[in-house]
């Protein structure tokens, strides 16, 4: 994992009332070639960001002064500036609302270095690179959170097991087109031995999975749906 140019001169804030913490990722990310300012409070936090620009926030949900979702909800009244969840809340229901209230991603703790820098730079590519096209419409109702399994849709987090995000995965990069069974075997298991009736009941079985967890009516499914051999994902467009 390498920074590009425009990503050495980040500078992060830091949020965490564990000093241990605020330590350790200060000495990893600035061994990185990064900049960070690290903080204890949420009272802190919004006296720096009153006087100084931030590139990306890292923000922890257990703080002293303030909870850090509501903190999150005052950043975002003002600064839409990249906000990095950091914290070992790990229930579906916080993740899902930390996202409504405008957290751009989320890390549960204990996590790597190069986790933690992966997901940095991400966003310093999503916040740096051109506009090509507006995002289709039917993004605002869905959001796949990857790395935790979670599906969000309208609002609402879906847990998935890692063969269902997976398979989700590659149906949402493909909407309203038909993937073949054979390409969302090889996009989720890649070239991993198997006998042709085991790849599809693999496949089958993760479908199934994502149905009974996003459909309304699993035996008719109107957003995952079977299509020319293979599946297609049909979300609301509104």
């Amino acid at each position: 994992m390498t920074a590009n140019p425009n990503q050495r001169n980040l500078k992060l804030l830091l949020v965490d009332d564990d000093l241990d913490t605020r330590q350790m990722v200060t000495i990893s990310l600035k061994s990185a070639g990064l900049e960070i300012q690290a903080v204890g409070t949420g009272s802190e936090a919004l006296a720096l960001l009153g006087s100084q620009r931030m590139d990306i926030i890292l923000l922890d949900i257990m703080l002293p002064d303030v909870d850090g979702l509501n903190l999150l909800e005052t950043i975002r009244r003002f600064s839409d500036t990249p906000i990095l969840m950091l914290t070992a809340v790990s229930h579906s229901e916080i993740m899902q609302q930390a996202y409504i209230l405008g957290a751009d991603d989320y890390i549960v703790k204990p996590f790597t270095r190069e986790k933690l820098l992966d997901r940095i730079y991400r966003l310093a590519n999503k916040t740096t690179a051109p506009v090509q096209t507006l995002a289709p419409a039917w993004t605002r109702h869905y959001w796949l959170d990857v790395d935790n399994h979670i599906l969000v849709h309208n609002g609402t987090a879906i847990d998935l097991s890692e063969e269902e995000t997976l398979v989700m995965q590659r149906l949402m990069a493909s909407a309203f087109q038909a993937v073949p069974q054979h390409d969302l075997y090889k996009s989720s298991w890649g070239d991993e031995p198997a006998s042709l009736p085991t790849r599809q009941e693999r496949v089958e079985s993760a479908i199934q999975g994502i149905q009974l967890k996003l459909e309304e009516d699993p035996a008719e499914p109107k957003i995952v749906i079977s299509a020319a051999g293979g599946y297609v994902f049909t979300p609301e467009s509104s």
